[in-house]
């Protein structure tokens, strides 16, 4: 996500205020608080506007998981005070800040009071703790928290930047019942490791956009009611190909009117690009992929510095890993590690933390677990815009057929986690030579799947199932619906698989 006022702030506040200690909340370190929160609160809705309107003045569609998010709220309200908390986690760019301020701008209740806060902004420009300035909140307010006499919401994006974040909105949620917290944060590994979180917080994350959401926001354009549970239940759930064929056949005409009016061309513009917010609006090309090799610099020298776990040479190293990733999908730890000058060990610890961070996305080998320790792993993009950026910005590392299907199983690989997401699913591929790319184990059952970025026929499936036990194999590609002649297997067309 593009932050369109912070840098401004950061002149704003660099000009104005001085860095203090936090060991004493001296008469001084109040007033600098007190000045920033009485700046913050009258500027607040101005700020939140830029990212609920575009241009043209009018609203920005919302992101699905809105309406979640807002029900959370809505009930708070209504009295239940049980879920108090929650927090939103995902990769940089991926659109926090702008759902955060949504949700802001949409709190119109005159009953209640609310306060926005990038915690980034307090720790590293103004120099003081969340826990001080919520304490100076408190006299604003005219009321300890535990005392209030109406609800208090508060918006707190990039928490993760304060190291005490957790213990202290644990203690203003143990405090009073009447706070209500939206927090984000970049680090999924810092916020989701946290024990004084875990048993009174709801984690939500937030995953790159699907090709509904992007073409809602691009063109205004919205998804057809129940399609998208529909297909998923008739890809996921049925007992044989015939049915998911059958299934799926049903759904056609419905899948061709929510195409009508769209170009063919969006495909590629959302698998290049279109997985990230901020990216949908900018018209040029060039600038995307700065801006992601600019969140993607940050995640390194900043998300991963600030874990404390590797040495300055080995983090000088992970842009070259990425870069590896960026070029292949299988990585071997043993081939890969005298290459780069890093021994097995550390190189697997980077790769689990770049897994951690949300950056990739790490799909194991199918078999026991001795074989999983043994054979490479396949490391995915949890969003295919890196492996774009990678290939369009820093040099064409892969021809152009190749790099479009990669681009294709990365946005598969996307799909498949958040469609399986809570459903107890794993995700392996099949590391035996003309294997398929995955194999979905859900319901106690596989399900083999392939991938190709154009026309595909069923051998893959055929040779994994052969070793495989499983309930019926799937294609995604840009072939149409079909079913193979022993019906066992079905092609889905890309354009319906988009719409799960």
């Amino acid at each position: 996500m593009i932050d369109r006022y912070k840098g401004s702030d950061k002149n704003l506040y660099t000009g104005i205020f001085t860095k203090y200690s936090t060991s004493d909340m001296t008469t001084d370190k109040k007033d600098l608080i007190l000045k920033y929160l009485q700046e913050q609160i009258a500027q607040a809705d101005f700020r939140a506007r830029a990212y609920v309107y575009d241009e043209q003045n009018n609203k920005n569609p919302k992101r699905n998981c809105y309406v979640k998010l807002n029900k959370y709220y809505n009930d708070f309200l209504e009295g239940n005070t049980e879920i108090r908390w929650l927090a939103l986690s995902g990769f940089r760019g991926v659109g926090k800040t702008t759902l955060l301020s949504q949700l802001y701008f949409e709190t119109v209740q005159t009953e209640i009071n609310k306060l926005f806060l990038s915690v980034d902004q307090i720790t590293q420009i103004i120099g003081v703790t969340l826990s001080d300035v919520l304490s100076v909140y408190e006299e604003i307010l005219g009321s300890v928290f535990e005392r209030l006499d109406k609800p208090v919401v508060l918006f707190l994006d990039e928490v993760q930047y304060d190291s005490k974040w957790a213990i202290t909105l644990k203690t203003i949620f143990d405090r009073s019942k009447k706070v209500f917290i939206f927090a984000t944060g970049s680090s999924a590994v810092t916020l989701q490791t946290n024990p004084d979180v875990a048993r009174r917080v709801i984690f939500e994350k937030l995953y790159p956009m699907s090709f509904t959401e992007f073409i809602k926001i691009k063109n205004n354009k919205f998804e057809i009611k129940g399609l998208s549970g529909k297909l998923r239940k008739a890809v996921f759930e049925s007992n044989t190909a015939e049915e998911v064929f059958t299934q799926i056949k049903i759904l056609e005409n419905v899948v061709r009117r929510y195409w009508t009016g769209i170009e063919r061309l969006e495909v590629d513009r959302y698998m290049k690009y279109g997985t990230l917010p901020f990216a949908v609006k900018l018209k040029n090309e060039g600038l995307v992929y700065d801006q992601i090799k600019k969140i993607l610099d940050r995640v390194v020298s900043m998300d991963i510095a600030q874990l404390g776990q590797f040495r300055n040479e080995i983090i000088s190293k992970i842009p070259e890993i990425l870069y590896t990733v960026a070029a292949t999908d299988i990585l071997s730890v043993t081939n890969l590690a005298p290459d780069l000058d890093i021994d097995r060990l550390t190189l697997t610890q980077v790769l689990n933390v770049l897994e951690k961070t949300e950056t990739v996305l790490r799909v194991f080998p199918y078999g026991a677990h001795a074989t999983q320790v043994r054979k490479p792993s396949k490391y995915l993009f949890a969003s295919p815009a890196f492996r774009s950026m990678y290939y369009n910005f820093v040099g064409n590392i892969i021809g152009q057929d190749t790099y479009m299907g990669k681009l294709l199983e990365d946005t598969v690989g996307l799909y498949l986690t958040r469609c399986l997401v809570n459903k107890n699913a794993s995700l392996t591929y099949d590391s035996a030579a003309g294997g398929a790319d995955f194999i979905i184990r859900l319901f106690e059952q596989n399900i083999i799947l392939e991938v190709g970025y154009g026309e595909k026929g069923f051998t893959q499936i055929n040779n994994t199932a052969k070793r495989v036990k499983s309930k019926y194999g799937l294609v995604v590609s840009r072939s149409p619906l079909l079913i193979n002649e022993s019906k066992t297997a079905v092609n889905i067309p890309l354009s319906h698989f988009l719409l799960l």
